[in-house]
């Protein structure tokens, strides 16, 4: 990750700005990669997982998750159990993903969210300190989220929505996960363009 020199600009925004061009940039990434990618998660949805002093753990895939995600979460149940072929199942979430999905960023809580196997010891270390931080690193841009991670109980709609999601994409995917939730800190997050 650190191993070439750049050159860093940080962008000076509200928080209100900085959450509302984060979600932007995430919803057009997802569209993109679902419609010109074949829904491969490109490095806007991947992550690099820190704890709170910078020490980095691993790169993630995170997902968003619709403010009311009750009915999308059936859909994607109902997908995965109608056939027994990934490939169909695939095929047929991605053209889901990539119709209009993603338009209205709105639709969306600014929450990310994860997989982890469960009893995960640095997940337990960053979900006891209450602080983590999400470096998305894409292109030229280059969002560093500070976040309080969660984790869901299994009985929570997202829990759900995330689990059957990613289970249409990895059907070796089993319950004895945990899904974490984590809530970005506008105030401390930052925006910063990146050039070589």
């Amino acid at each position: 990750m650190g191993k070439r020199d750049y050159f860093r600009l940080l962008v000076d925004l509200s928080p209100e700005v900085l959450q509302e061009k984060f979600l932007d940039w995430q919803c057009q990434s997802r569209m993109n990669a679902f419609r010109t990618q074949g829904g491969r998660p490109n490095t806007s949805m991947t992550p690099y997982l820190l704890d709170d002093k910078g020490n980095e753990y691993a790169q993630i895939i995170v997902v968003l998750v619709e403010n009311d995600c009750e009915e999308t979460t059936r859909l994607f149940e109902y997908n995965f159990k109608k056939t027994y072929d990934p490939a169909e199942r695939y095929d047929k979430i991605n053209k889901f993903l990539s119709s209009e999905f993603f338009l209205d960023k709105h639709k969306f809580s600014d929450a990310l969210f994860a997989t982890f196997p469960k009893k995960n010891k640095f997940i337990s270390t960053i979900v006891k300190k209450g602080k983590c931080i999400l470096d998305f690193i894409h292109l030229s841009t280059n969002y560093r989220i500070e976040c309080t991670p969660f984790i869901l109980d299994e009985d929570e709609n997202a829990w759900e929505n995330v689990f059957w999601h990613n289970l249409n994409f990895n059907p070796g995917l089993n319950k004895d996960i945990d899904v974490v939730k984590f809530i970005p800190n506008w105030k401390k997050s930052k925006l910063i363009r990146i050039s070589e």
